[in-house]
């Protein structure tokens, strides 16, 4: 078992969402100047109808991708939410064989999509706009990277009640089965509505 006592800022939150915004930037970017030289290309190089029209499009395709890229970094979006409360309380994190925990919140592994390693936090990715950070915050004696190779390891799979058949961390990748006592976990969904209700 993995405990952390860390907190999650707003400050962290947009320092993540800035890279997220500066890796679409650069691809759009990317992709855009790709388009408007072919399209350049097309049209200055081979003046027959059909290829003069794909040109135009792709230089039209390009300047659309181009002031896209523009629009991220002139009114940047939060593209991703923090599935733990942020502020300046501390939270106590635990990271076991039922997943990632703190307070009433449990993600299983189950619903983790992704898992990104930086330089002092994981970004554990729940869906396209939901994700876990991670600090680099262990108070209970492990290493950041014992850490991130549990939770690699794991990302993905289904915990299993004692009684099923399994590994010995109790994940296999299979069909969802609940919990022996037929309780549950607030899921992170569950908590991310109740908080938005609240608010």
């Amino acid at each position: 078992m993995f405990k952390l006592k860390y907190k999650i800022t707003d400050a962290d939150m947009r320092a993540v969402n800035k890279r997220s915004v500066m890796f679409y930037f650069w691809l759009y970017l990317a992709v855009a100047v790709c388009g408007i030289a072919v399209g350049i290309t097309a049209v200055v190089l081979n003046p027959q109808k059909l290829m003069f029209v794909l040109g135009i499009i792709l230089l039209v395709f390009g300047g659309l991708l181009t002031a896209c890229a523009l629009l991220l970094l002139v009114a940047p979006k939060d593209l991703i939410s923090s599935a733990f409360p942020t502020g300046d309380e501390e939270l106590d994190v635990t990271v076991d064989k039922h997943g990632i925990t703190a307070g009433e919140i449990n993600i299983p592994f189950a619903d983790i999509r992704s898992v990104k390693d930086r330089k002092r936090y994981l970004l554990v990715s729940l869906g396209k706009y939901d994700a876990v950070v991670l600090k680099d915050c262990i108070t209970s004696g492990q290493t950041f990277a014992e850490l991130s190779s549990y939770v690699r390891e794991r990302a993905g799979r289904i915990l299993l009640s004692p009684e099923s058949s399994g590994d010995e961390s109790g994940n296999v990748t299979a069909a969802a089965v609940q919990p022996a006592d037929g309780t549950a976990s607030v899921t992170v969904e569950n908590a991310i509505e109740d908080r938005a209700a609240k608010e």
